[in-house]
């Protein structure tokens, strides 16, 4: 069995410097990920288009369905100075907004978005780099300036987050449109909007999307406390989240984060939607080849929570150890997945006019009575034309595999990110009983790939109307 597919949490890896090489990204893929995040708050459009390319050749290559992730940089606030850096000392005052200080020559920094400093009341806290470095805005008649609450340097380009404020900023930019264009040409898997605070903001992505003919599912960034406030809305109208612990635990106090991060995996669950956790998971593998013991006990609490996938940024985009950063991961879930704190189907609700779900719920219900009887199954077998079999079954968190066949190519690649779904692409025919040819093919497709051996028993779902699409109706056990 290829590593790739031997564990059940998904891996989603950025690229960057570090890891764009042909020879790197097969390496990634044979240690465990499954999805490539494109960050577009980094290089050139035509940078990611030739790495996009490149992971979808390898993909096709090897054989195996590997998704891709364009992460838009939307309205994110950064700082501009006309230096490298700047030497802060704690209380110090600067001035703040770039025609103010450049027509003075003093000592000061503005912001990408500088219209909206006027929106700024005095005494608002900013805080900047992740929030290595605090201000205090202190107005004075139509001027503008910082106080800093922190001695150091602080480089140029660095973040800024503004607690609590409301900040008038549209969820796209230019940037993000050719972002759009560029999800488009290529396929891209799934679309991720950055501080997502209402649905309003799903919604214009989804209008601008549509009119370039991006098919992706959206991946809604929890950043904010705005989100936090509006988050059973933002994750009914998005297709999943990501847990963006950076600027989450820079937005809110840093204690709170873990709290957070629980409550939107649970949300999730119940939804049916797929989440990410996201941010520093690794963060000490950038320089060193074996992470901390809290960034371990980290990626296990995540899987403990039942995340869909977890990620790494700059651990595999810049630094010096991707691999070894993957295949700590792998090993993780590896050793964590079959040890679940509770089963979760008291999570899971459905609707009784919905009879797919209904289906898998009685799917999931038969699965763990022959666990409970020590009588091994090997996985679920299903057949989808949407996916959405396969996801029902997916939040179920079962302890094996969930074959997912399907004839779509962009079905087999939007599954790459849910919890112990291995998509393979396969046509169904809609003759006289095909579903019994289709499940024969299937188990031995299985075997010849090494995925299972021996006298392998299989739970297999999929509709009574077959290759329709018309949703599961029928269980079977092989």
């Amino acid at each position: 069995m290829l590593v790739h597919m031997d564990k059940l949490t998904k891996i989603v890896a950025t690229i960057g410097p570090a890891c764009d090489s042909e020879e790197k990204i097969i390496s990634l893929i044979q240690n465990g990920v499954n999805v490539f995040r494109f960050n577009f708050k980094h290089n050139t459009i035509d940078w990611h288009a030739d790495r996009i390319k490149r992971v979808n050749s390898i993909a096709h290559k090897l054989g195996v369905p590997i998704g891709t992730l364009i992460d838009l940089a939307g309205p994110e606030i950064r700082i501009i100075m006309p230096f490298d850096q700047l030497s802060l000392k704690e209380n110090e005052e600067i001035v703040f907004g770039l025609a103010l200080y450049k027509k003075k020559g003093v000592k000061g920094l503005s912001i990408t978005h500088p219209e909206i400093i006027e929106h700024l009341k005095h005494g608002q806290v900013l805080l900047a780099d992740d929030g290595m470095f605090s201000f205090e805005v202190v107005k004075k008649g139509k001027d503008y300036f910082l106080k800093s609450h922190t001695d150091g340097i602080l480089l140029n380009n660095k973040s800024l987050n503004i607690p609590g404020a409301q900040i008038p900023l549209s969820s796209l930019i230019d940037r993000d449109l050719e972002g759009l264009k560029l999800a488009a040409k290529h396929e891209v898997d799934f679309i991720a909007l950055s501080f997502v605070r209402s649905p309003s903001d799903i919604q214009t992505l989804r209008k601008e999307a549509k009119k370039f003919g991006v098919t992706g599912l959206v991946v809604s960034k929890i950043e904010t406390q705005k989100s936090l406030d509006n988050i059973d809305k933002i994750i009914d109208a998005t297709d999943g989240i990501m847990v963006a612990r950076g600027d989450l635990g820079v937005e809110i106090p840093i204690e709170q984060v873990p709290f957070y991060q629980k409550m939107m995996i649970r949300k999730c669950l119940v939804a049916g939607k797929f989440v990410i956790t996201a941010t520093q998971m690794l963060q000490s593998m950038i320089a060193q080849p074996i992470p901390t013991r809290a960034e371990v006990s980290d990626i296990a609490n995540a899987i403990y929570d039942h995340t869909d996938a977890i990620m790494l940024s700059g651990e595999t985009a810049s630094g010096k150890y991707p691999e070894k950063a993957v295949d700590i991961m792998r090993k993780t879930a590896l050793f964590y997945e079959p040890k679940p704190e509770h089963d979760i189907r008291s999570y899971v609700q459905y609707s009784v006019k919905d009879t797919g779900a209904m289906i898998c719920d009685a799917a999931y219900n038969l699965y763990r009575r022959y666990v409970v009887a020590k009588q091994p199954i090997s996985g679920f077998i299903v057949f989808t034309k949407t996916g959405n079999t396969a996801r029902l079954l997916s939040r179920y968190r079962p302890q094996v595999p969930i074959y997912a066949f399907t004839p779509s190519v962009e079905v087999c690649e939007s599954l790459t990110i849910n919890f112990g779904i291995r998509p393979y692409l396969s046509e169904f025919d809609n003759s006289l009983h095909a579903e019994m040819v289709a499940i024969k093919q299937a188990v031995r497709i299985l075997q010849d790939k090494i995925e299972q051996k021996g006298n392998s028993k299989f739970i297999v779902v999929h509709g009574d109307l077959w290759g329709q699409g018309k949703g599961a109706t029928t269980i079977r056990i092989i």
